[in-house]
């Protein structure tokens, strides 16, 4: 978002809107983005597991790291990932994309952590609301399965997008639970 768009946003804001408050709707879904999809931290994993091994145990991996001789290497193996930044949903959260339901719009707005360097060891790192990274206005005739598809849409296209670019904005939970929703609805009784 540029920061004419983001002043805009910011100006636009009802008036007993306070910094830090959370959305200009009533939030519905959170999605959460990653700094790497699961198979780009497992293949990162696997490339330091083998670095890490081999500077202890030049013969690594041709060894059988299973037999009693490498014990100590085999525990050495089971703990690494505890270090190197597990569990992965929540230890490599980076951002989250919030939906807000209004009467006739659905906004996301986006939270992400402020560091400029994001590691795997994401330890406690402040989060800060950065304003609205989409809106699809509603007409009021979409059904609830065009509603999905614009969200889906939209969140699709901000991983090609500062700050989001090689990110891995994860909609799988939000795809699975979607079409159970009567969007309509729902966007319907927040306001009422």
């Amino acid at each position: 978002m540029s920061e004419t768009n983001a002043a805009k946003f910011f100006l636009n804001r009802p008036l007993n809107w306070r910094p830090g408050q959370i959305g200009v709707g009533t939030p519905i879904f959170e999605i959460a983005v990653y700094r790497k999809s699961p198979r780009e931290l497992e293949l990162e994993y696997d490339a330091s597991l083998t670095k890490y091994l081999q500077s202890l145990e030049p013969q690594y991996p041709e060894i059988d790291i299973d037999s009693p001789k490498y014990q100590g290497l085999r525990f050495i193996r089971d703990q690494f990932w505890e270090k190197y930044g597990q569990p992965y949903p929540y230890n490599q959260v980076i951002a989250w994309v919030v939906l807000f339901a209004k009467r006739d719009q659905i906004m996301g707005e986006y939270y992400k952590i402020t560091e400029k360097r994001l590691t795997r060891n994401c330890r406690r790192h402040r989060v800060k609301g950065q304003g609205k990274c989409f809106a699809i206005p509603l007409a009021g005739n979409e059904t609830s399965k065009q509603i999905i598809e614009e969200i889906a849409e939209e969140l699709h296209l901000l991983s090609a997008e500062s700050p989001f670019k090689g990110r891995y904005v994860d909609t799988a939970a939000f795809m699975q639970l979607a079409p159970y929703i009567n969007w309509k609805k729902l966007i319907r009784e927040v306001h009422d």
